[in-house]
Formats: structure tokens, sequence, C-alpha cells
């Protein structure tokens, strides 16, 4: 389905197609809908590429629409073309469109200029109604060293490692980054997955929107930090990025499971998350230390997730009942892979292509009240504060909630909320009317009353404040997996809630007989915690929370209740 309307908003007040127009406005170069091009001929295969990537800026200044003016210099002259070059530039942008997958011409309207045979035209192009798309969020975990931005630079571009971290570079953000070899930040990928379940990434596109355009299932992967000094990243990523999967990943080097990854397993028995384990490096295993690997990881998964079966993949047919096995939770697959020699990559991408998270039930009217969390803010001049994040419930439309419903974004550390509008929306960077549970999406927010907004927030219907178990509330219940064996009432922490943090302190404590070693699967018990600060923050039950101490973690598990 194509959109052949374009909104008054994106129309010029002089056509180029009004009789005796010889000058139009100049050009926008940064912003816009409308671009001006005396003549498209002859373009090499760079310049097409570039060619393409302005039309899909075109598109996305005009929500989907964009009118290309021929015939008139970037200055407004109007100075026509023959008609052959008029046919190599329809060519041209036809292929443009072709290029971006999603994209086609829906109108030309052209006029023969005056005393010449020159002419001039108006040709508007417009987006393909976007598919129908899941998501699914793969949080990527492990130890200083273990090679994740290695696995995950094969992952989405397809390159063999050159076993000094080259495939890693296409993920790092910063400098700092790039020099020592280890990430500090959270870095989010993206493998997509078409309609035919071809693999979707940098390999056969050009950028992460034409992987968005073309994919029907897209993976987004969450890079996270291994180093103790940057726990606290790691600790945001787990609480307010929303993943469906953890991926633990282990080198097949090692001579142990590290302590570290013997806790992200825990968290992902705590929160209930299903669980992938991902073991890199095999081209620099030998085969004595990576059995001894492999019996020490099964009898550490045995010890914390003794209800879920565990297989080790190679060459598996049966994509589709493994991927349904892993997020039911009845099994944790084990893939054994090499950066080096691109192995075993194969199995994984086909198993998370085939990997569905859990579908939000809606009511027979469509309707339920909407729930967004913030993970990161940007501020542009033109829009105010776009704010990203995972739709958790419901659906909005821009200009509202799709059912109408008053929304209110907060708490401030006071708990207070403010009633807010939404005037756009893009979901997997494309811009569109509406935005449903289950998706990324960027909102542009405009709080009705002043409010700093920033990360951990929450967007959802006003009504829904008390709903549910919601309390907006200094203290709370969870029940935790214990990762540490020395907590202590009045014990200081650090709570990560969402995509924020507080220092809190542990109120009370359950038995002390049910906090049991590490690497014990009963090792859960019931924590009462109070935040610091008279801070107050939106609270309801499951929850996730993950607490730290310095540079190690202390429990993870869920809200049961808002006190």
């Amino acid at each position: 389905m194509y959109s052949e309307d374009i909104s008054d908003s994106h129309k010029h007040v002089v056509s180029v197609l009004q009789d005796g127009v010889t000058k139009l406005p100049p050009e926008l170069d940064e912003a816009g809908n409308v671009e001006y091009k005396t003549k498209l001929d002859n373009t090499s295969s760079h310049r097409a590429i570039h060619l393409a990537t302005q039309l899909q800026w075109r598109l996305a200044e005009g929500d989907g629409h964009a009118l290309y003016i021929v015939g008139v210099h970037d200055n407004g002259d109007v100075v026509g073309i023959s008609d052959e070059e008029f046919e190599h530039t329809i060519d041209t942008l036809e292929n443009m469109a072709q290029q971006l997958d999603n994209a086609r011409i829906v109108s030309i309207k052209k006029r023969v200029l005056h005393d010449s045979e020159r002419v001039v035209a108006e040709v508007r192009l417009a987006q393909k109604a976007p598919l129908p798309q899941t998501e699914l969020r793969v949080a990527v975990l492990g130890d200083y060293g273990a090679g994740k931005s290695t696995v995950l630079g094969c992952l989405t571009h397809g390159e063999a490692d050159d076993g000094r971290g080259k495939a890693r570079l296409n993920l790092m953000r910063h400098q700092h980054e790039l020099e020592s070899g280890h990430t500090s930040s959270i870095t989010l990928s993206t493998v997509g997955f078409d309609g035919d379940g071809r693999v979707q990434n940098y390999t056969n596109n050009r950028s992460a929107e034409h992987i968005f355009q073309r994919s029907q299932h897209v993976v987004t992967f969450i890079d996270t930090c291994g180093h103790a000094k940057h726990l606290k990243t790691t600790a945001r990523a787990l609480t307010g990025y929303s993943p469906h999967v953890f991926c633990v990943v282990i080198p097949a080097d090692a001579v142990e499971v590290s302590t570290t990854t013997r806790e992200y397993i825990q968290i992902a028995a705590a929160l209930g998350m299903p669980l992938m384990v991902a073991v890199s490096k095999m081209d620099i295993a030998d085969k004595a230390g990576f059995a001894a690997l492999m019996h020490e990881l099964l009898g550490t998964l045995d010890a914390v997730l003794p209800e879920r079966s565990k297989c080790i993949v190679v060459n598996v047919d049966e994509h589709q009942s493994l991927a349904d096995d892993m997020m039911r939770m009845s099994v944790v697959p084990i893939f054994t892979t090499s950066a080096v020699r691109t192995l075993g990559f194969g199995d994984l991408t086909a198993v998370l292509g085939k990997s569905l998270a859990k579908r939000v039930a809606y009511s027979t009217d469509g309707v339920k009240p909407f729930e967004f969390h913030i993970e990161h803010l940007y501020s542009i001049d033109t829009v105010g504060t776009v704010a990203t994040g995972w739709v958790h419930n419901g659906a909005v439309a821009a200009g509202g909630a799709a059912d109408t419903q008053q929304l209110v974004i907060g708490p401030d550390s006071s708990g207070n909320f403010v009633e807010a509008d939404v005037s756009s929306i893009h979901t997997l960077r494309t811009p569109t009317e509406s935005a449903k549970a289950g998706m990324s999406a960027s909102l542009a927010i405009q709080p009705r009353s002043p409010i700093t907004i920033q990360k951990g927030m929450v967007v959802l219907g006003a009504d829904q404040l008390e709903a549910g178990g919601r309390r907006i509330s200094s203290e709370f219940t969870a029940t935790v997996t214990v990762l540490c064996s020395d907590l202590v009432k009045m014990q200081a922490v650090v709570v990560h809630i969402r995509s924020t943090y507080h220092l809190a302190t542990i109120v009370d404590i359950g038995s002390s007989t049910e906090l049991q070693p590490l690497g014990c699967a009963q090792a859960t018990t019931g924590l009462r915690l109070r935040l610091s600060g008279n801070v107050r923050e939106l609270i309801y039950p499951g929850m996730p929370v993950v607490a730290r101490d310095g540079r190690s973690l202390t429990f993870a598990g869920r809200v049961t209740a808002a006190m």
C-alpha cells in the first residue's frame, strides 16, 4: 500500500507548474521534504547511493512524502531540461525508490516552458506503508574480554575478525573504547529478517534504516560492558532496556566459568528470562581445556536452572522448535562460534530469526492502556525533547493516545507526574502515525507543565498511575536471588529501577536460612527496601530490580509490592 496524499503543509505556495513562473524560493538544504534537481543522468554507483540516501531523508522529513522539482537549480532558477534528459531523470528517480525498497513515484506533472521545448516537472514520491514487524531484544552479557562486541560485529556486519578485534570496531562509539578494545557504554546493533527469513545486515544493506525497512522481524542486540568499573552501565541495560533474552558469552579458552558469568546466569533465573550461551574464540581453544570448560558450564547451568534442558547446537535443522523451547524457558541452547573463521553463526542467527517475544494481549476493542519506558533522551532544535524506549503496553498516536486517554510523564524525584502530549513518532527509525506494544519507539514529547525529563521516566495513561498495583512510593518489597552471602539489615545498596538508579536501604530481610550460597537454584529471599533521600518512584509488581555494592552485584529479582 502506498499513500498518495500529501498534506497542505508540504505544498509549495509557488508551483513550477504555474505558467510564467521563472523563479522559486531557494532550496532548503537542511530541512523539508522538497528537493530541487536540474537533472539526473549518468550517475555513478557512488552517486546513486548518495541520491537514495538523500531521498530517504526527504521522505523522513515529509512523514513519508517527498516532492522532487525537476529542471530547477538549487537557487530556485527555473531552467528546464530536454525531453531526453527528463526521461533519464525519471529513470534515476525510479531506481532511487527501488533501492529503498519501500518507496515509489506516485505522480508526475510537467510543464513545457514558453518559447522552448524544455520541460520542468513536479515528481511526488511516497513511502510504502510499513509491514507488520516484530522485535526481539537480546542483552549480550559476559566477562571482561569474553568477545561480546566481536561476536556482535560478525553478526551485524557479516565480516570475519582478524584475531585482533577488527570486527568489534564497528560497534564501538568512543575513542577510549577503540584504544582499549573494551566497551564502556551500552551499544545497540541490529540484524533483521525479511518475510522469507533471509538475514538483513550490513553486508546487504547500507544503513540501519534500510535494514528496518526490509525486515519483518528485527533482533536488537544490547551490547553491555564486561569490566567491573562499568557495572553501573550493565545493570542499567538489564533493568532499563527491556531485554527479552539473555545471551551470555563465554570464551572457549577460559580456564573456568568466571564468577561474573555465574552471576549473569543467576540473574537470568531470578528474572525468569530465556537464556542462550555463545561460546566464542573456538579457533584458539584446545580440546582438553574446552572439554573441561563445557563440563563446568553444564554443571553451573544444572545447578542454577535445573528445570531447563541444555542443548549444544551444531548444524541443527529444527531451528523453530529450538527457538520456541528457548522462549518458553524449557531449554538453554549453547552455540560454539569463531569470529575469525565465521563458524557457528548460521545456527545462532537462524534461532534468533525464529524467536518471538511474548505478545501483548489487547482487549476485544484493540485498546490497552499505554505505557512507555524512556531509555535515552535527545534534544532536537526543530522538535524539542525526543525520548527513545520501549512500548510495554497499549498504543499511542501522534497528537495523543490511540484511545484518546490523557498521557502523563514522570515521576520526578518527588514522585510527581505532569500531563504531556506526543507530537510525532518514529518506530525503528521510520516516521509512523502510531507506536504499539512490543516495539522500540522514539516519541517527541511536550509536557504541559515544567518538568525535567530524565532517563527512567515513564509515559502512560493518567488513569493508570494507581492501576495494576502501581504506586508512587519510596518503599517496596521484592523477591530476589542473592549474589553475595553478607546481606544485613540497614545495609546500603544501589538499586537499579528501569533506566535510573537510587541509593536504598535494606529495611527487612527474609530468614537467614533462605540465604543460600552462590550457585544454588534456591538462593532467593524476600527483601524490603527503602529509597534514600525522600526519593519516590513509580513501583509496580513484577518490575525487575538489580542492586550493586561498589563494583559487585548484590542481588537481582522482581518487585512483589509497593508499600
